[in-house]
């Protein structure tokens, strides 16, 4: 039942978005009553933070795929399935990371930057994805930096995020048009740009975005 109750839950946020979320609702669709939101959640809340904690690991899968040579290549990649993920389940994906909420309800929320790599691997695997590419491109001599610095590698997987949610935050608000017109001018040149600043060539970070593209 708890099962079917998240499931349910999910579906309605990604159709009607988190006003969709009443419980009386939920519940009905379930086959139950209100009385299992909180046997099995203890309330809206317990269940909006497992609605986030099933987004995330949506998200998770979403941006696993299998390494390459290229860890930029790979890096960048990630950041497509990023976006197309958060294109796809816009509702999910402002409630995951705090930027809506459901009845005043908001997801918990983390500070990943005191993280080490192995407890963002368990504890965030999404961003682990982001952290990982940024790691091997380190290892690789793209990016500069220590690679053995966790605390650095967590920083500059951290401009990363930060790069691509800020894109798509303004996307789904509506401030680069539509069909993804902007990705290219935008978001394409800011990672470029971002890999350069970071110690990468211009040569090779473009060679390394028409990979990603390929894939």
């Amino acid at each position: 039942m708890r099962d079917e109750l998240l499931h349910v839950a999910v579906g309605m946020l990604n159709q009607d978005g988190p006003d969709g979320l009443q419980t009386r609702k939920i519940a009905s669709a379930a086959g139950t009553s209100t009385m299992a939101v909180y046997t099995y959640f203890g309330g809206m809340s317990g269940l909006i933070a497992a609605i986030a904690e099933e987004g995330l690991r949506q998200f998770d899968a979403a941006m696993t795929m299998p390494a390459t040579a290229d860890p930029v290549a790979d890096l960048m990649a990630t950041g497509v399935a990023y976006r197309r993920y958060a294109i796809e389940r816009p509702h999910m994906y402002r409630l995951m990371f705090g930027s809506t909420s459901a009845h005043g309800i908001n997801a918990p929320a983390h500070n990943v930057l005191t993280l080490s790599l192995a407890e963002i691997d368990d504890q965030h695997p999404s961003f682990a994805h982001v952290v990982r590419g940024v790691h091997r491109s380190m290892q690789a001599g793209r990016i500069a930096g220590s690679s053995t610095d966790e605390a650095t590698v967590v920083a500059v997987a951290a401009q990363f995020w930060a790069s691509v949610h800020g894109f798509v935050m303004l996307e789904l608000a509506g401030y680069y048009g539509a069909k993804g017109n902007a990705v290219g001018p935008v978001l394409a040149a800011l990672t470029t740009n971002l890999l350069i600043a970071l110690g990468d060539s211009p040569e090779k970070a473009r060679e390394s975005q028409q990979a990603s593209i390929q894939r």
